[in-house]
């Protein structure tokens, strides 16, 4: 009756379709007793029914879509070992031998009453996955509705449910508090579960596809409209870190490297935020020559220095709704945003018309995963760029610059002027849709 999207979603009540490997013998004749979500992870308490093996094994759920992991109940030693990801199976060892007694407040909001149920957790320990795990909620809302869709979401993603769920379980944990699990959220889960005759755990894929996504209906803001790209003068907007630093050469990279080697980070920032303002200021005198009209802002987490006569700095020391909020409406008012690669992209990009990112050389392996591409033809590489590190002042301006000179040319030739096999002419239509059915800011 209900839906068969196994490659979206694990069928957990009335029965559990879940496959399991006993990590002792191989076998599949394993029996779950219960699934665990208690914060980031996703288990299912387990027992071989060949060898009698008892374990602990993750779900096929966010990060763990494709690493399975095992921990025995007798010695918690993980399997298999050996593990590549690193940091994903040191993660989940410290969540699970970690565990904190505390009783976390969640509350629960429902805003339609259903008894078949798609349960998405969004629970994580760092920003951007959480996130990403957030915007699979449009595809269930979307995809499946015959199945009201619940989400579990830290406290501080509240102000950006979409319209469309059930219900909500709004957990008040920081994300650092998010990096253990707690047995009460599991209790609080297991009670809820009991209401629902049909209840499906979504994936939660952390890396789902952005192209269809429409960031409206998380924020209620109308993206960045390229209609008025070529219109009136451009806006430049340059997001700040000051975890994370633009590197003017290799000696402050390994600046860097000592102070967090030695504890030092505090002493450090200071010094490399500094130094960092210096590379923007810079960057903002060279695409003013080139641009003169150009309008710039400031935003992100910190407020060392200033930028008085070169941008309108937004900066703030805590995050809070409304800040995120007000940076949003900045965003989606920028021609391009420009930053280092990190989740604090993510946003930016879903409403920025294009970026200019700062890529670590350690971070090539992670290349567009905190970029929400909002475009499936040839603009992806127009306006998605990427630069050193080490990256010049006079570097990421000529990309900005040529970003906003060079638009109107490469639209009509690139994506306009073209055929696409059996359509005619390439459609160029908003990637959004037109009805303003979503409340709109």
């Amino acid at each position: 009756m209900y839906s068969n999207d196994t490659t979206a979603m694990i069928a957990l009540k009335p029965e559990p379709q879940i496959q399991i490997t006993c990590p002792q013998c191989q076998s599949q004749r394993s029996k779950v007793k219960e699934v665990l979500i208690q914060s980031t992870f996703v288990m299912a308490d387990c027992s071989c029914s060949t060898c009698g093996f008892e374990f602990y094994q993750t779900l096929p759920v966010g990060h763990t879509v494709s690493d399975t992991f095992s921990i025995g109940k007798s010695d918690g030693e993980l399997h298999p070992p050996d593990s590549k990801t690193i940091w994903l199976s040191e993660a989940l060892l410290k969540a699970h031998h970690s565990p904190k007694q505390d009783e976390v407040p969640i509350r629960k909001i429902i805003y339609e009453k259903q008894e078949h149920v798609v349960v998405l957790n969004a629970l994580d320990y760092l920003y951007g996955h959480s996130l990403l795990k957030l915007y699979n909620s449009l595809y269930h809302i979307d995809h499946h509705p015959d199945l009201g869709l619940i989400i579990i979401i830290p406290k501080l993603f509240e102000w950006l449910i979409p319209q469309g769920c059930a219900e909500a379980w709004v957990v008040d944990l920081t994300l650092q508090e998010l990096r253990y699990s707690y047995p009460s959220i599991q209790k609080f889960v297991s009670t809820e579960f009991e209401r629902f005759h049909t209840i499906y755990l979504s994936k939660a894929y952390s890396h789902p596809d952005y192209t269809g996504l429409d960031i409206r209906r998380f924020t209620g803001i109308r993206p960045f409209n390229l209609d008025d790209f070529t219109q009136g003068p451009p806006t430049i907007t340059f997001i700040l870190r000051e975890d994370r630093w633009w590197f003017p050469g290799t000696a402050d990279y390994w600046f860097y490297r000592l102070c967090r080697k030695f504890k030092l980070v505090g002493l450090g920032r200071r010094i490399l935020s500094t130094r960092q303002n210096n590379l923007v200021r810079k960057t903002i005198k060279a695409i003013r020559k080139q641009l003169p009209g150009a309008n710039f802002k400031i935003v992100g987490l910190g407020t060392t220095g200033n930028f008085i006569r070169h941008a309108l700095d937004e900066r703030k020391n805590d995050m809070s709704a409304s800040v995120e909020k007000d940076w949003c409406r900045i965003y989606a008012r920028s021609h391009v945003v420009v930053g280092v690669h990190g989740s604090n992209m993510l946003l930016p990009t879903a409403f920025a018309a294009g970026c200019v990112e700062i890529l670590p050389e350690e971070r090539y392996g992670n290349m567009v995963q905190d970029i929400s591409v909002r475009y499936s033809d040839r603009r992806q590489l127009f306006f998605y760029r990427f630069a050193d590190q080490y990256a010049s002042p006079e570097s990421v301006a000529r990309k900005v610059v040529a970003m906003i000179d060079d638009y109107d040319v490469y639209n009509k030739n690139m994506c306009s002027n073209l055929y696409r096999s059996g359509n005619g002419l390439h459609d160029l239509s908003p990637l959004v849709p037109d009805a303003d059915i979503y409340a709109i800011d």
